[in-house]
């Protein structure tokens, strides 16, 4: 009996950790993977060469810091998530919130813990991302309640993985190319995943967020969005054809998902159900795929 029941608690805990990784998007894991991994490719590149073992062991560090960020935002965003008729597992009722809690503490020690064994400074860059991470999510006034407060730590979390993903490399002076791409691509976050406020704003309004959807109502706040992403493309490509033309492909894919992001979210077609409503942000994300493995297609056959 003393058996089963061990076997019963430990299916259990297999159970809740896939639930977690569930909880934490892994859409999004792997973009953010993406990101690490094209910043050390881009290193690989335009410096000495990167070196591959580190930049694998880094990249081990960068998954569980961020793992542990979006799980604690599902911890989080509970109320809202079920007010908007999320389907993620906390929402659901199916992971237990302190199981989540224990899971984000072991995995950032675990981040920090390892990243300390690489250099102080990767130990440095994991430490801040978790810190924009909590700061989003959690805290007296978390960042994801305003405007500026989700701008500032979306795009910290998109510059900061870009950062590490080179300096694992092995590189150290930070080139055009990543200030470019990584500049860019950090941006486009910021603009374009403000796109997912769209499905939310009912979510938003019962937590007290000052979403731009909330803030501006919903007609200004999709032409606001439209003319950021169409800046953010249209700048993007102009600035890597005159300074950067080893990034110039990912500019194009960019532009491109500039425009359509423009026309989707400005037509009826991302009005109505959530599942229209959310049809911006599945163009972001759409583009931010494209854009990274258009890079790495680029480099690799270079």
């Amino acid at each position: 009996m003393y058996l089963t029941k061990r076997s019963k608690v430990e299916q259990a805990t297999v159970t809740n950790l896939r639930l977690s990784w569930k909880e934490a998007r892994p859409v999004v894991q792997g973009i953010f993977a993406l990101r690490f991994f094209c910043a050390a490719l881009l290193a690989d590149h335009h410096t000495n060469g990167a070196v591959w073992p580190r930049v694998a062991g880094v990249l081990g560090c960068w998954v569980a810091a961020t793992w542990a960020i979006y799980l604690l935002n599902g911890v989080a965003d509970v109320v809202e998530d079920r007010e908007n008729g999320s389907v993620r597992p906390i929402a659901r009722g199916i992971l237990p919130v302190d199981f989540a809690k224990s899971v984000v503490v072991g995995l950032s020690a675990v981040a920090i813990g390892f990243a300390a064994l690489f250099s102080p400074v990767v130990c440095l860059l994991v430490a801040l991302h978790l810190a924009a991470g909590i700061a989003y999510s959690t805290g007296p006034r978390p960042l994801k309640g305003n405007v500026p407060g989700f701008f500032g730590a979306v795009v910290a979390l998109g510059g900061l993985t870009y950062l590490c993903g080179w300096y694992a490399s092995g590189a150290t002076e930070i080139g055009a190319p990543l200030l470019l791409f990584g500049g860019a691509m950090s941006l486009w976050m910021g603009f374009g995943g403000a796109t997912k406020d769209l499905s939310d704003v009912a979510g938003d309004r019962l937590a007290g967020r000052r979403t731009l959807p909330v803030v501006l109502g919903d007609r200004a706040a999709r032409i606001a969005m439209a003319i950021g992403a169409s800046a953010v493309g249209w700048g993007f490509l102009l600035a890597a054809l005159r300074w950067a033309p080893s990034v110039a492909p990912v500019g194009f894919v960019v532009c491109a998902g500039s425009v359509a992001l423009a026309l989707v979210v400005s037509s009826n077609a991302s009005r109505g159900e959530r599942f229209r409503r959310r049809r911006p942000y599945r163009t972001f994300m759409i583009t931010q795929y494209t854009a990274h493995l258009t890079l790495l297609v680029s480099l690799i056959f270079q």
